[in-house]
């Protein structure tokens, strides 16, 4: 039987933690997130290494990490030292209460908001995190196979297992026996939904590909995004947590099921979506490589009593993208920290080859976010392609170009920890362009920073995505 992945619903406060494994199933959520799985406490970072054992055990072998559109620590309080948020979990078994869920502080648009329209293309690849005590967990997801009528939407990402009776990690962290367990689903899309579809259909299940006419996995359509524009509400079904709903059946809680209605067999929530306020807020991103902030419309959806939920889409009509969501119910939080897509007709993402040559060719650093790494570790993920060709591509129309690889990290976790790791992820970088790519070994050097060269705080879980990097610069 396999471990099935624990999605948002698993640390309810006030469901208590529901596991029931289902045979064949690993459920991966596109946006809504978990809290640390097992609701207990845990030791703050950095004393501690990433790979510290959590206190309490989880039920099953569950996942430490939602597999999702990317998220926040889930209860973070307003104040406090970054530690004390990601501390800030339920603790199943006590009576404490967990901080309130609290609302992004992004501020209204300006004129350092950008304009870039993000295309809904082949090749358009997002990247959202979920943040427990060991730092932030990373999934992408990309657009494929584009036609007129269909395209394919594939979300990624590793499953960190945790053994029932220990409470240790078992695989996907440093100290495990076991490398991360993947997990892949894909979603076909009919174009024609991304016009006027008003359902959200959000969890996958791994290795299969789903198709539901009349809903779209990753925001809101063309017609939802108008009518939110307009003041109107807008009416609005989003999928509920498919394995906490099947175990309140199955267990005869019924009062457990908080849905409204149901939609092909599917739990859903549903309600009148609307407009929070009437300006758009700045939302901050690594766009192509490139820190800005995009325009995203926040709207509020009642969920019956005090439970809330909270979306902020890209306000472009045509891709209203849901960049980040909040569910007051679940003390959840997602965000996207990258976007990344084709330019210059190159068909790559991140950074196009011109940019990144001519930065090389005036020997200035170069910051790259596309090459992606298996959590804590220094194992190159397959999204990463790409970059590397890019990379590779430039390194032999200029043969005599030599480079140096530096790994940096977010100072979550140990500092030796990090020290080591980003040494070794530089490395990976240049054994995949000497392996895979065909580069002369002597022409690259690596070397790692840790969390000592940060660029942005890493008090924010975009922050830290832009510290995680890898730096180029010709010699």
């Amino acid at each position: 039987m396999e471990p099935h992945l624990q999605p948002s619903h698993a640390c309810h406060p006030r469901r208590g933690l529901i596991s029931i494994p289902f045979p064949g199933v690993l459920l991966l959520t596109f946006f809504l997130l978990a809290s640390v799985c097992g609701c207990k406490k845990s030791a703050a970072p950095g004393a501690d290494s990433p790979g510290a054992s959590p206190t309490g055990a989880s039920a099953n072998a569950s996942a430490s990490a939602s597999s999702s559109t990317a998220g926040a620590a889930g209860n973070a309080a307003p104040s406090g030292s970054l530690a004390d948020r990601l501390n800030a979990v339920h603790d199943e078994g006590s009576s404490a209460k967990s901080a309130p869920i609290v609302l992004p502080d992004w501020k209204p648009v300006s004129a350092a908001t950008s304009s870039m329209a993000i295309p809904l293309v082949e090749g358009l690849v997002q990247t959202g995190v979920i943040t427990d005590q060991y730092g932030d967990h990373e999934s992408v997801r990309t657009i494929k196979n584009v036609t007129s009528k269909t395209m394919d939407f594939v979300l990624n990402n590793e499953l960190v297992l945790r053994d029932e009776s220990t409470g240790k990690i078992v695989s996907g962290d440093k100290n495990s026996t076991q490398p991360p367990k993947r997990g892949s689903g894909t979603r076909v899309i009919d174009v024609a939904d991304l016009v006027n579809a008003h359902r959200l259909m959000h969890y996958f299940q791994i290795g299969k590909t789903e198709h539901f006419p009349g809903s779209i996995p990753l925001g809101a359509s063309t017609e939802v995004i108008n009518q939110l524009r307009a003041g109107q509400g807008s009416q609005f079904d989003f999928q509920a947590d498919p394995t906490s709903t099947l175990a309140a059946q199955f267990q005869g809680h019924a009062q457990l099921i908080e849905v409204q209605t149901q939609w092909n067999g599917h739990f859903m929530y549903k309600c009148t979506l609307q407009r929070v306020g009437t300006t758009d807020l700045s939302f901050p991103v690594l766009v192509n490589g490139v820190r800005m902030e995009l325009p995203v419309l926040h709207a509020s959806c009642p969920q019956g009593g005090d439970d809330e939920a909270h979306f902020y889409f890209l306000d472009q009509p045509s891709n209203g993208l849901l960049l980040a969501s909040v569910l007051s119910s679940l003390d959840a939080r997602s965000q996207i920290v990258k976007i990344e897509f084709p330019v210059n007709g190159s068909g790559a993402a991140g950074k196009g080859p011109t940019a990144m040559e001519q930065a090389l060719a005036d020997k200035k650093k170069v910051e790259i976010y596309g090459i992606y790494f298996d959590f804590n570790s220094s194992t190159i993920k397959p999204e990463s392609e790409a970059v590397l060709k890019q990379i590779s591509d430039i390194l032999h129309k200029n043969p005599d170009w030599k480079l140096s690889v530096a790994g940096h990290t977010d100072n979550i976790g140990d500092a030796g920890f990090n020290q080591g790791l980003s040494e070794r992820r530089a490395a990976a970088v240049k054994s995949a362009l000497v392996s895979e790519y065909k580069i002369a070994p002597d022409r690259l050097t690596t070397s790692g920073y840790g969390a000592s060269q940060p660029i942005e705080t890493n008090s924010t879980v975009e922050g830290r995505a832009r510290n995680r990097r890898v730096e180029l610069q010709r010699q």
